[in-house]
């Protein structure tokens, strides 16, 4: 979208090409969200907050658009109003409404010392929903201490203008020719009994990032890559036990953010994925061998030009001349019946790792922890997420099924090799 070199705030955005498949694929009962929280040390004052978060969305007005439907596409309309600061108390990430007015595509919640953004998946990715809370965090600290964070790195001075670069959709920016089409074996699934309705049960384990990675040195490895392996294997260990598709791989998607190969500055879906697949009895058992498997796997899969030519398809696919003169209503069926057959058919679980969030020092000392927990996905009934912040690694396992194993013999797995666990569930 065009806009001014002073940063005008555009009226309405188009939806990113990761964005696009998401309004589609919702349901009544469901809709591809994320949460990341943040703990300060002491209690939160609500009106200090929503104070924040009005100072918050001037500087950052990507986060105060709502969804609308139009004739051919779904699109960002902006709104001069700002979401209430909600009481986090109910189950997380409830489906909540999109496109009527005053509705927004995040929620802020609140309880005693902790500030959570769950958001809709088009609108942003882990990434961007990090910056908007980092950020509102820093302008809450400087309306309860009077002292103003510094500026640096996730954090964004909200005296600054907003930047039209923080809107743009990078994917067709990046885009090339070269294209690479997706063929994959279907995974192996898990199964079990479901949780109630509308219940998505969350499992944190806290680790010590100093001691995480001092192991992960030890093995030649990154955090990444020894957390991917102990899941992976914790996965194949739940398909052994099966006796359903054994000749199906447990496949492990990771997200890659894709700002590690280009300069965007975009806080908008910015983003792909590797599926890892992993048989049983290919020597896999051995950790070792498992992190060596993964390291050469996503050193291949995550070349460039391996991943340009693959999200490139997905850009080319978005500008088909019959797709883009579609009504939306036969898109969004079409998009709505393509992710239910190949969506999830492809993933057993995924993994998303946002890394060291590093936090100002001024603002250290009145935050105790960070924590990201991804959504329900349809057919995938369980996620994992990774953030360290504050010397603390929290791995969250969000769940729809009742069954332990996975998430069990993980934690299992880390206090086997010497990393404490503390885990809280809710």
């Amino acid at each position: 979208m065009k806009t001014s070199a002073k940063g005008q705030v555009p009226a309405w955005l188009r939806l990113d090409n990761a964005a696009k498949i998401y309004p589609a694929a919702r349901t009544k009962g469901w809709m591809p969200m994320f949460r990341v929280s943040l703990t300060f040390v002491m209690d939160i004052d609500r009106d200090k907050m929503d104070q924040a978060l009005k100072t918050t969305l001037k500087r950052l007005p990507l986060f105060g658009y709502r969804l609308r439907r139009g004739l051919f596409w779904y699109y960002f309309e902006r709104q001069d109003s700002q979401p209430m600061v909600e009481e986090d108390a109910r189950n997380p990430m409830l489906p909540f409404r999109l496109t009527g007015r005053h509705s927004f595509m995040l929620r802020l919640r609140c309880h005693k010392r902790r500030v959570a953004l769950e958001v809709f998946h088009a609108l942003t990715d882990g990434f961007g929903a990090t910056t908007f809370l980092l950020t509102l965090a820093a302008e809450y600290l400087f309306l309860v201490t009077g002292h103003r964070i510094p500026p640096g790195g996730m954090v964004l001075d909200t005296r600054d203008k907003p930047s039209q670069e923080e809107w743009t959709d990078s994917f067709p920016r990046y885009a090339r020719k070269l294209t690479h089409p997706r063929k994959e074996q279907t995974a192996w699934q898990l199964k079990g009994y479901k949780e109630a309705p509308g219940f998505l049960r969350v499992v944190t384990g806290e680790l010590p990032t100093q001691q995480l990675l001092d192991l992960a040195r030890s093995r030649g490895t990154t955090v990444n890559t020894l957390l991917s392996a102990l899941l992976l294997q914790a996965l194949l260990e739940q398909k052994d036990s099966s006796r359903r598709g054994r000749k199906k791989p447990v496949k492990l998607s990771l997200p890659v953010n894709l700002r590690r190969f280009y300069p965007s500055l975009t806080l908008r879906n910015f983003s792909f994925y590797v599926n890892v697949p992993a048989h049983s009895g290919h020597g896999l058992e051995d950790l070792d061998a498992m992190i060596k498997y993964i390291s050469h796997y996503m050193g291949l899969e995550t070349m460039e030009a391996r991943l340009n030519a693959r999200f490139s398809a997905n850009v080319k696919a978005e500008q088909n001349p019959l797709l883009k003169v579609a009504p939306l209503f036969i898109k969004s069926l079409f998009l709505k019946l393509m992710y239910r057959a190949t969506g999830e058919r492809y993933v057993t679980s995924t993994m998303t790792n946002l890394g060291q969030v590093n936090l100002p020092p001024e603002m250290l000392p009145h935050v105790l922890r960070m924590n990201l927990v991804l959504g329900p996905a349809q057919k995938t009934p369980l996620s994992a997420a990774v953030i360290s912040a504050c010397g603390k690694t929290c791995v969250s396992f969000s769940k729809t099924m009742r069954d332990t194993g996975v998430e069990r013999a993980f934690f299992t797995a880390l206090v086997k090799l010497g990393i404490p666990v503390y885990i809280t569930s809710n």
